[in-house]
């Protein structure tokens, strides 16, 4: 793991269960077939007919799982006790698995309490001494704080060379048990796994959680849905957010909002958040002290990914640190825009008059003053006029 300042250390990697690839139809005349292996494969992405490898029907717009047309890959989790695990933030989604931006699968890893401990001991004003030494413990201890858990990939056979040479490696370096699922053209499908985790530094009340993930292993691999990998030509740019779009949703105290909410201000910070990301909640007291300090023509906006799911503690989050910002609750338009296209919890966007996303997200956690100095650095993008339609990238 790399080294990341203070608190945003842990969370950057890990994407909420609810914010993962774009989900939609693709071609026609999807014929799912039986392998020599006994799973199922689809022959062709259409998500209104796919089939995950038990045969079962699979539905890519649930938000209980992942569904990645650049991976050719998606899972539906139907465990409750994974799923408890995935919404309380100790078992984490990583979908960033080669060298390069694109997406070949997902890794789920158990973060201990340990480990959060160990994090949430750095101060927010701590020196990078400090960050340095419990990243350098975390790292020397890594199989007593973390255990992967599962991984479902798809190998890339015929390009992506060093994709294909860095997922292998680091598929094989961390788990003990690798099944092949099959082959789709060039590329191989993989579900590994681990079922040791006695190394693990374990609270008490871990340890059956632990165990219930284990027993549920054969349920994950049943769910996962296995398909063509969309073949993108410009790589990532094609799943990147452009324009905020058209929405109709309303706040955390009921006020409705659209897309008009940009309309009055040449840029607006985004803050897509959620109340079980530690990093998101060690941001906000910085949010919050740079909304009242922000410079003329600009305003900042939150959207909390969970908020209808948690909205009392969502509102105690923002209370507890002075965070007078409008908080939004996502609606359909905005998870297919904006959330399904965020690879993690905190990501920051910053967005134009027109709703046109300037420059590159922020991903991860940072203090009042670095997002002032991108703010700024925002704001010398747009024109004279104020529009950003020839320097959003």
């Amino acid at each position: 793991m790399k080294r990341l300042a203070k608190k945003a250390i842990i969370g950057i990697l890990a994407a909420s269960i609810c914010i993962t690839s774009a989900t939609g139809c693709a071609s026609k005349g999807n014929k799912a077939y039986k392998n020599d292996h006994g799973y199922y494969l689809n022959s062709v992405d259409q998500a209104n007919s796919l089939v995950d490898v038990s045969g079962d029907r699979f539905d890519s717009s649930a938000d209980n799982g992942y569904y990645s047309k650049s991976a050719g890959v998606g899972i539906n989790v139907k465990n409750k006790d994974v799923l408890s695990l995935i919404k309380k933030g100790s078992l984490l989604q990583v979908n960033s698995l080669g060298v390069s931006d694109t997406e070949y699968g997902f890794e789920y890893y158990y973060m201990t309490n340990a480990a959060y401990r160990l994090f949430n001991s750095i101060p927010n004003d701590a020196p990078d001494e400090e960050v340095e030494a419990v990243q350098k413990k975390y790292d020397a201890n890594i199989n007593k704080y973390t255990f992967p858990y599962v991984m479902t990939v798809r190998i890339p056979g015929d390009k992506d060379k060093k994709d294909a040479d860095s997922i292998t490696k680091r598929m094989k370096s961390k788990f003990s048990h690798i099944d092949e699922i099959g082959k789709i053209g060039s590329d191989h499908y993989y579900f590994a796994y681990n079922k040791d985790y006695q190394d693990l530094k374990l609270d008490k009340s871990e340890e059956k959680s632990l165990q219930n993930l284990v027993n549920n292993i054969e349920t994950m691999k049943k769910d996962i849905c296995i398909f063509p990998a969309e073949k993108a030509d410009s790589g990532s740019a094609k799943n990147r957010i452009q324009n905020i779009g058209q929405f109709n949703t309303k706040t955390l105290d009921g006020t409705a909002v659209n897309q008009d909410v940009f309309a009055k201000n040449k840029i607006t910070m985004v803050n897509i958040w959620a109340t079980y990301c530690d990093p998101c909640k060690a941001e906000m007291k910085d949010l919050g002290e740079l909304y009242k300090s922000l410079p003329k023509d600009t305003d900042l906006i939150s959207i909390c990914v969970d908020g209808k799911e948690e909205p009392d503690l969502a509102k105690k989050i923002l209370k507890k640190n002075n965070c007078d910002f409008k908080a939004l609750l996502p609606d359909d338009k905005l998870n297919k825009t904006v959330l399904n296209k965020v690879s993690g919890v905190p990501t920051t966007l910053f967005v134009d008059s027109n709703g046109n996303v300037l420059g590159d997200p922020i991903v991860g956690s940072r203090s009042k003053d670095k997002y002032t100095k991108e703010l700024y650095k925002r704001l010398s993008m747009i024109s004279a006029e104020g529009s950003a339609s020839e320097v959003a990238k």
